[in-house]
């Protein structure tokens, strides 16, 4: 089997509104989708591609407000 990509990448965010002003104003990639963590319904699921949908572009967040930063120890 030979990889040819990935599908999307997911990541943690502290802050819904600045991840979405980010993607959104500074690397002009659009929200098209926003759902519920299917594990934890209080927490927010965003989907974010580039503007036509580029396949490899797609890249979401969970949003826990509040969380601390991580840490190298």
């Amino acid at each position: 089997m030979k990889l040819l990509g990935i599908h999307h990448v997911t990541a943690i965010t502290s802050s819904a509104e600045k991840i979405y002003e980010f993607f959104t104003y500074i690397l002009g990639m659009r929200l098209v989708k926003k759902t519920i963590n299917q594990d934890d319904i209080h927490t927010y699921h965003l989907f974010f591609v580039d503007y036509v949908g580029s396949p490899g572009t797609d890249i979401t967040f969970f949003d826990f407000p509040n969380i601390t930063k991580g840490k190298k120890d």
